[in-house]
C-alpha cells in the first residue's frame, strides 16, 4: 500500500472512532447520573412510606394558627377559634391514618396522599366535633406540601360534621362519598350518603357535582 493511501486509511479510522465515541458518549454519561437536565432536581417524597401517624399537618382545617404536629396519629388540646363550652375550645385532632388513599392526582407520575383529619372539642362526644376534612399532599418537590382540603359538598345539618370517604383520585380529579345528616338524626347515625367529585384546576380544589343517593 502507497504512503498517501496508507494515511488516508488512517484518518478514515480515526473519524470513525470520533464518531463512535460522540454517539457513545451521552449514553455513558446518562449511565453515570450525570445528565445535566436531571442535575439540582431533588428526589420526589414516597409518601406511601410516609409515617403519616407522626407527621406535621396544616392547622387550618381546625382553626389553629400554624401547623399541628401528630403523634401517634393525635394532637390533643390544640388551641382553636372554635366554640365550644366555652369561647376558643381546645381541640383534638385526629388523622385517620389507616384510611390513606394514594393516586396521580397532578399526572407527574408520581403518587399524592388524601388523608382523613377530624377536629373535636377536647375531650368531648360526638356533639363536639367540630370539623372533618381530607387533606391531600404531594411529594414531588422532595418535601411534604399541601394542596388543600376538602369537605362535604352537601349542607350540614347535624352536630358532627359530614364526613368523606375517598374512592378514588386520577388525573386532576377526586371521587369521594360524602356520609351526611338530616336535621332529624341522632349523632350516631347520619342518614344521608352522596357520590361527590371535584377537579383540581390552578393550585385549587373545585366542586364539580354532588349526587345523593335514593334513601333505601
Amino acid at each position: 500500500m502507497s504512503r498517501p493511501a496508507a494515511r488516508r486509511l488512517v484518518l478514515a479510522a480515526a473519524i470513525a472512532a470520533a464518531v463512535l465515541l460522540a454517539g457513545g458518549g451521552a449514553w455513558w454519561l446518562n449511565a453515570r447520573g450525570d445528565d445535566s437536565t436531571s442535575a439540582g432536581k431533588p428526589d420526589p417524597l414516597h409518601l406511601e412510606v410516609l409515617d403519616w401517624r407522626n407527621t406535621t399537618v396544616p392547622g387550618s382545617l381546625c382553626r389553629h394558627r400554624g401547623p399541628i404536629k401528630l403523634r401517634d396519629g393525635t394532637a390533643t388540646g390544640v388551641t382553636s377559634t372554635f366554640d365550644g363550652p366555652e369561647p376558643n375550645m381546645p381541640q383534638d385532632v385526629s388523622a385517620f391514618t389507616s384510611e390513606v388513599v394514594y393516586g396521580d392526582l397532578t399526572g407527574d407520575g408520581q403518587w399524592e396522599a388524601a388523608l382523613p383529619v377530624i377536629c373535636a372539642n377536647h375531650n368531648s362526644t360526638a356533639a363536639g366535633q367540630r370539623a372533618f376534612g381530607v387533606m391531600v399532599f404531594d411529594g414531588s418537590t422532595g418535601r411534604l406540601r399541601h394542596l388543600g382540603t376538602i369537605e362535604g359538598q352537601q349542607p350540614r345539618l347535624g352536630e358532627p360534621p359530614n364526613f368523606l370517604r375517598i374512592e378514588k383520585i386520577s388525573r386532576n380529579r377526586i371521587a369521594a362519598a360524602e356520609t351526611f345528616y338530616s336535621s332529624e338524626d341522632a349523632n350516631c347515625c347520619p342518614s344521608g350518603a352522596a357520590d361527590n367529585t371535584w377537579s383540581y384546576r390552578d393550585g385549587k380544589f373545585v366542586p364539580v357535582s354532588s349526587k345523593v343517593r335514593p334513601t333505601p
